[in-house]
Parts: C-alpha cells; structure tokens; sequence
C-alpha cells in the first residue's frame, strides 16, 4: 500500500467517528481532531465511564483567542540567532521587502523574580525521573502538577513511577493524574528496552503508596489552567509535555479556552536533523503523530508560545558515573540517591562512563532559557511517510525565492527550535539540584 493510500486510511478512521456524531469539521491537510470530537475520543481512548468528558461544551477557537487577547497574555521570544530581511518570517507574513541589511536581533525571554509555574506531562521513564526531581526540588520552579501518558511504559506503570519519584523528592503535595493509555490512532509500542521494564530502570525502589488525582489528565490540565487565567501574568503556567503529546492534543481541542492560562510550551520531542525511533522520527513524535500535529496546529491557532527541544540537543547534557556515585553514596533514599540510581542505570546499560538526563535538559531550558540557541522556524509533522512518518520537518530554508515557491506553502506552526546547548552548563545545574535543593 502507497503513503497516499496510508494516509487516507487513517483519514477514513478518525472519519468514522466523526461521521457516527454528524461532524463534519475536520482538517485533513493537518489530521486535526475537531472540538466536538476529541470529548469522546478521550473517553474512548481510556474506556473511563467516570470521565464525562462528552458532556463539556468546547469552547470555539475564537473565543479563546479573544479571551486570551483580554488578559494581556505576551508572547516574547526565545533567545536566538537575528534573521535578515527576506527570511521566512517575512515571506508568510507577506512583509517581506527585499534587498539585505543587518542582522535582526530577536530579544531575550525574562526570568521572573518569583517561581515559575509549570506542569509536566510525562510517561516516567527514566530520564523524564531526572526531569521531574529537577522540576520538584528547583526553587526558581512551582511545580503544580503532573500528568502522565503512555509512552516509555504503559499508562500505569507511567502514574506508579511518577508517585514514586515524587515521593523521593519529597513532593507528593503535587495532584498526579493518569491521562490517555494509547495514541489517538495506533497502537501501543513502549520502550522499555531503554528504559528497563518497569520504564525506571528496574532499580528495586521502594513503591510509592500514595494513588493518583481522581481527575483524568485532561481535567487537571483544564482546571489548574482555568484557574492560572484568572490571576496575574506571572501566573500563567509553562507546559512542559516530555511524553508523547497525546493528552496535550485532546487537552487543546477539547478545552482551547486555556490557551489564556497558559505562558508557553516547551516539549521535548522532534528533531531538525535526526531520529531514534527511526532513522527519521524522535520517539515521541513517532509514538502519537497525529497528536504532534494536532498540538503544533492548535498551538499556531490559539497563539501559544512553543519551543522544540528536540534530539538535536537532547544527548549533550551529560553526567558522568563518578558524579553519579557520589550522588548515590549520600544514600537515605532521597532525590539524590535516586537520580545518581538513574544514571548510572543508562551508564551500565549503554556500556558508557556517562549519560544524558535527557528530558530534564527541557526542564534547564525553563530555568535557564541562555543556556541553549534557538531559531525560530516552521515545523510540521509528517503523517504518511512509509520511512518517515512521525519525522519533525524543521524547515531552514532562507531564501524567500525558496519559501515563495514552495507548492505546500510554509509550515504555520512557528517553533522555537533548540539546535544547541551549553551541556555542562545544564549538566551542573541538575546536579546542584539534586545535591543541595537549589542552583
């Protein structure tokens, strides 16, 4: 069977539903889950009876634009490199005036005096276990909640290892909710022969008694937005999916009227210039594409902020065994000792002297946003692709002939795209997390 004939196959299942409710709203070019359908997609997707999703009314995109506009949300770029006149900006923006000049500088995205709101969206995992003790511990951080996804394990296994890595970071004042168990479309493939089959390394740790919010992960998300839109701007929460984004697409087409809540997402996934999953596709993205998608097309919509930190810089940050020793010789079953676990769980398992923290580099990127380089770039997803599907195509083109030319047209989801980073720099800041609490 041909990718055409692959991608309308798929089409032809997402029509099914969409036809068995009368709703006829569905962007095929992008395979964007409609408002009406996603509510009953959820429940589908987790068989819950006691998620009563399908009575919400979504809110229309516009008014959630509108809503959003009210509360004075400001979307202030990332640090990266000036662009010249004529780059791809210009082109879709049709401001294009030709001729060159001098370098544009894009400016610097502030820290704020207070912790920074965040909620994590997670499938625990052994470097999203690093991710989530540097976002529980680090004093610049307000973590609010996490939500939890299939992914790197089964959805259980997923909410279990997140309890107990919070419990270790002495955090369970924090709502863990259990999200979807499936992509929106395929089936199921875990990752377990990275991350051991437990998905935490098979570490033997005392289990966590403590059990999940009884919300699903999209009302959490809901509600803990719903209400950071009704405060200050310092209260606006950074999303940060380390996980395939299938809760973050439901979450965005079943309720976009928390884009007002929301300050940016930065999510760890995709890559400019290589895969893992495939020789084309990052694991995540290639987990739930469809729902990749439906994110970066809601988040263009909606005008929500979105930075990529993808495979490009994810590897670089890296602790050594000996650091990760020493934070295992403190011992006492902490934050510490469990990190140092965990990295010296890749170190055997990859037979190397050091590892990456891997998802906690999006967590650094939160902190201290000067410590990768960004541009910002189109980015869409590739659906159909016999080699490709699930690729990030990041495109870097700057010449406004090649843009102005392109029969697809220009991506419309603008992404600020990590494509480097200081890695001790960030390396450092998790351990003195770990260590000490603070940075």
């Amino acid at each position: 069977m041909g990718a055409g004939a692959v991608a309308l196959v798929r089409l032809a299942l997402v029509g099914l539903v969409l036809d068995a409710l009368l709703v006829t709203d569905l962007r095929v070019a992008s395979v964007v889950m409609a408002a009406a359908v996603a509510p009953v997609v959820l429940a589908v997707l987790d068989a819950d009876p006691e998620v009563e999703a399908a009575s919400r009314v979504a809110v229309p995109v516009s008014q959630a634009v509108a809503a959003r506009s009210a509360v004075q949300t400001v979307s202030t770029p990332r640090r990266g490199w000036g662009r010249r006149p004529g780059s791809r900006e210009e082109v879709i923006s049709g401001t294009y005036p030709g001729g060159s000049g001098a370098l544009k500088p894009v400016g610097c995205l502030p820290m704020d005096s207070l912790a920074r709101p965040v909620i994590l969206d997670v499938d625990t995992g052994v470097d999203d276990a690093c991710a989530l003790l540097l976002a529980a511990r680090h004093p610049s951080l307000d973590l609010r909640g996490v939500t939890c996804v299939g992914g790197n394990a089964p959805v259980e296994d997923v909410v279990a290892n997140t309890l107990t890595v919070l419990e270790a970071a002495g955090r369970l004042d924090v709502p863990v909710a259990q999200g979807a168990a499936r992509p929106l479309l395929e089936h199921p493939v875990n990752a377990t022969h990275v991350h051991g089959l437990d998905g935490m390394g098979d570490l033997d740790w005392p289990r966590s008694a403590a059990g999940p919010d009884p919300r699903h992960a999209v009302e959490l998300l809901r509600d803990v937005l719903a209400e950071a839109a009704t405060g200050r701007q310092a209260d606006r929460i950074t999303l940060v999916p380390l996980a395939p984004l299938t809760n973050i697409a439901l979450l965005l087409r079943t309720h976009p009227e928390v884009a007002a809540g929301l300050r940016e997402i930065v999510f760890m996934g995709g890559a400019a210039h290589v895969g893992n999953a495939t020789a084309s596709a990052e694991f995540n993205v290639f987990h739930d594409p469809e729902a990749a998608a439906v994110v970066l097309d809601a988040a263009s919509e909606l005008g929500i902020p979105v930075t990529m930190f993808g495979l490009d810089v994810f590897y670089d940050p890296r602790v050594t065994r000996e650091e990760a020793d020493a934070l295992v010789a403190g011992g006492g079953r902490g934050a510490a000792e469990l990190g140092g676990r965990l990295i010296a769980f890749q170190c055997e398992r990859f037979a190397s002297t050091s590892a990456t923290i891997g998802d906690a580099g999006a967590v650094c990127a939160v902190i201290d946003p000067d410590g990768v380089r960004t541009e910002r770039l189109p980015v869409r997803v590739e659906l159909a692709g016999t080699w490709s599907r699930g690729r990030t195509i990041v495109d870097r083109r700057d010449w406004s002939g090649d843009l102005a030319h392109d029969p697809h047209g220009a991506a419309p989801a603008m992404v600020d795209v990590c494509l480097s980073v200081d890695a001790q720099r960030y390396a450092r800041l998790w351990l003195d997390a770990l260590e000490t609490g603070e940075a």
